[in-house]
């Protein structure tokens, strides 16, 4: 393996890790979990000689840590039945308000609503 492809390995590989420590931050047993996963399939794949396959494996470990990094939340419960969600300037979720369960039932304005949208489209649509 080349000095250069060594180095983005290893770039790679402690940017993982920073983006652990900042996406679990303050919770020691998901910090540990992650870092024996990373540390694991890291070992699984260091006889690898094939550059081209260490340069896809190496792509793989970047779409993972992009992945963790945009897409993980963390939650703490403060009080009972009570959680805080600690998001990071990365993280892309859409503005979505929060809904229970039983809200989500189609009530008489959604059944109306849905029928009024329907009668107004032409019937003969080809």
């Amino acid at each position: 393996m080349s000095d250069s492809l060594r180095r983005e390995v290893l770039r790679v590989f402690k940017q993982l890790h920073r983006t652990r420590l900042k996406t679990f931050k303050d919770d020691e047993y998901a910090l540990q979990v992650v870092r024996n996963k990373i540390n694991e399939e890291y070992r699984k794949y260091k006889n690898v000689i094939n550059t081209a396959a260490i340069e896809e494996l190496n792509r793989f470990a970047q779409e993972v840590e992009r992945g963790v990094r945009t897409t993980i939340i963390q939650a703490v419960e403060t009080t009972p039945g009570r959680v805080e969600l600690r998001l990071t300037p990365d993280v892309l979720v859409d503005n979505v308000p929060y809904k229970d369960q039983e809200d989500n039932k189609p009530g008489k304005e959604e059944t109306q609503a849905s029928s009024s949208c329907t009668s107004k489209m032409p019937k003969d649509t080809k």
